[in-house]
């Protein structure tokens, strides 16, 4: 599709491979390409367009304008091809392709405006797309990315090569559910995810690794424990990011590194049963060594790559005078998610069940709520089965209703019941308990699911009222600010399938003036930044998140997202900002980063990347 070029050539070189016969003179930069130059400059950025290679061979030209694809081609010599480049063109040892070639692979022979215009096919209102040819069978078992060329008057007028990016239309701010509190429930459109990470609470912590040891004694980490205040807590799930400094063989500092988080997770289940979810990453501290030695008297390491710095720390004086520097570098950044604790967690299920049915008919609803949370915690972590959150039965009164509310809430989570069954659930609960905000809010939450979709699932004005009312039922206003911003991201979805694209700036710039004042999370600016991506406010949303890429407890998403939006403009690769955000990147999660450099239709950015003196020795050092 039509995002931001990888690249525009400015001269013809003939350096196609040796299956491509076709040959259309480069008239860029010539009086011959003028009107079509203007054309596209003044097309707006929501139009995209692009190359689509599909598995059955069958290649394709795409454009989300009609209009627009009318405008562009008018004359009989008017077209589009695409030249079909291959990665192995691009491997490390390989020559690179002539940067400035339009006939850098296999070119289709050119379409033009008769039978691109009798071929069309309209797969959505506006957007069109039409079958320019097939890949030849020399090439059909190797990785490719087709290139655009436009034709305008028989000769070339614009090469263009694209960088994909995950682009997701409806990236709404995350909601939670309300029960007694924000549940934190992730109310995916893959369901499969939804029930396996909430939680009441996270806290996040540094714990530094001394030199060579690997394990840790229960009186080390009292100081987190008791931060933990796992009287009132436990502990639901452990995240550890492990760092080792960067001297040694990569594949021992790892091992070390996963035995000293081992070593955590033991001390810590000491402190609490059953046992603890964990996932363990581990790396070497690259991002902090390059920060660190460069404001020191050793700052020309910084200069050096990976493998040139390991070569010269194998020399014991030099590793002893920057010992001070790497001491530092080895730690783990800990996060842990607490849920609530009941005090109920020894006592069996049918005893809990039977409690519960004293706390209804005693008419004791926050009784009730505790003894439900503790059921309901058992179900989540896989204790017992489902069946026991069906048993919980609640009379239709109005001073239940929290206790109904939550209910919907916990059997949504948990994937028992629907959204649409929970949506009507909720109203009947809202039609007997009117002033309950909670309810009201868990309303709106999922309105928005399917409002997103089916814009004629509700009225906008009277959703509006509805979301600007609910402070009044005791709802924090910044909770409210969050829905008005979602409300606008609908909306502009909206606007823009009318192509109001006026509208669509609007409620951007309503976005742009009050996400400011929220108290983002990681999840938070990922959903804005694609959001904003996906209107081409790219730099808009590198902006966003870009406090937040150096750091080494940031979300995996977002800083993978950050290095996706950067991809634009490979050569900011080669500052330090940027470098050191792949650098983080690398260390979180290698082989993700290597997946940006497949073809587009296989899950990448783009392989032609590789051209980039700026990318190219991070992908051969790292991904060989």
């Amino acid at each position: 599709m039509r995002l931001l070029p990888l690249l525009f050539c400015t001269s013809l070189s003939i350096t196609s491979m040796a299956q491509s016969r076709v040959f259309i003179h480069d008239g860029r930069q010539t009086a011959a390409c003028t009107v079509c130059e203007q054309m596209l400059n003044d097309m707006p950025k929501e139009v995209l367009f692009g190359i689509h290679l599909y598995p059955n061979g069958d290649v394709y030209f795409t454009m989300s304008d009609k209009t627009w694809f009318n405008k562009l081609f008018t004359g009989a010599h008017d077209g589009v091809t695409a030249d079909l480049v291959s990665k192995d063109q691009f491997g490390c040892q390989a020559t690179l392709p002539d940067n400035y070639s339009v006939n850098k692979g296999f070119v289709l022979p050119p379409v033009y405006t008769a039978d691109l215009k009798s071929n069309m096919k309209e797969m959505s209102p506006g957007h069109v797309t039409v079958k320019i040819g097939h890949i030849p069978p020399s090439l059909a078992k190797k990785e490719l990315e087709g290139n655009l060329i436009i034709v305008k008057n028989g000769v070339v007028c614009d090469y263009t090569s694209f960088v994909d990016i995950d682009r997701i239309q409806w990236a709404l701010l995350p909601m939670g559910l309300y029960t007694d509190t924000l549940l934190n429930v992730d109310l995916s459109d893959d369901i499969t995810k939804r029930a396996q990470h909430f939680y009441t609470k996270k806290l996040q912590f540094n714990i530094p690794f001394s030199k060579g040891k690997t394990t840790y004694n229960t009186s080390d980490l009292q100081p987190l424990y008791d931060s933990l205040q796992l009287k009132d807590y436990s502990i639901k799930s452990i995240s550890i990011r492990a760092y080792s400094s960067v001297e040694g063989a990569t594949q021992l500092n790892n091992q070390l590194q996963k035995q000293r988080s081992q070593s955590i997770i033991k001390a810590l289940q000491q402190f609490q049963s059953p046992e603890i979810k964990t996932t363990i990453t581990s790396g070497e501290n690259w991002i902090e060594f390059y920060d660190d030695i460069a404001k020191s008297p050793f700052k020309e390491l910084a200069s050096l790559g990976k493998i040139e710095i390991k070569k010269k720390l194998l020399d014991k004086v030099l590793l002893e005078k920057v010992e001070t520097y790497l001491s530092n570098h080895r730690k783990a950044i800990i996060t842990i998610y607490l849920n609530k604790r009941t005090g109920l967690e020894k006592t069996n299920a049918d005893t809990l069940l039977t409690r519960f049915k004293q706390a209804i008919a005693n008419k004791k609803p926050a009784q009730a709520s505790i003894i439900r949370d503790a059921i309901f915690e058992r179900v989540a972590n896989g204790k017992l089965p489902q069946q026991y959150i069906n048993q919980l039965e609640i009379p239709n009164e109005k001073i239940f209703s929290d206790l109904m509310n939550n209910q919907v809430s916990y059997k949504l989570s948990l994937n028992i019941t629907y959204e649409y069954e929970a949506l009507e659930d909720l109203k009947e609960i809202e039609a007997l308990a009117p002033e309950n905000g909670k309810v009201k809010y868990n309303i709106c939450v999922l309105n928005f699911r399917f409002w997103q979709y089916d814009s004629t699932h509700l009225q906008a004005p009277v959703f509006l009222k509805y979301i600007n009312d609910l402070p009044q039922y005791g709802i924090d206003p910044s909770l409210v600010k969050r829905m008005l911003i979602n409300y606008n991201i609908v909306m502009c979805g909206m606007y823009m399938d009318q192509l109001d694209y006026q509208a669509k700036d609007n409620t951007i710039e309503y976005i742009y003036r009050n996400y400011v004042s929220l108290q983002l999370t990681d999840a938070d600016m990922l959903a804005l930044a694609k959001y904003l991506c996906y209107y081409s406010h790219s730099l808009a949303a590198e902006k966003l998140i870009e406090t937040r890429v150096h750091q080494l407890d940031v979300d995996e998403d977002l800083l993978f997202y950050y290095l996706n939006l950067k991809l634009f403009d490979a050569g900011s690769f080669a500052t330090d900002p940027v470098r050191k955000a792949a650098l983080n990147a690398i260390n979180i999660n290698g082989p993700r980063f290597c997946r940006f450099f497949n073809a587009t239709d296989k899950g990448g950015a783009s392989f032609q990347l590789l051209r980039y003196d700026a990318l190219r020795p991070l992908y051969c050092e790292s991904c060989r």
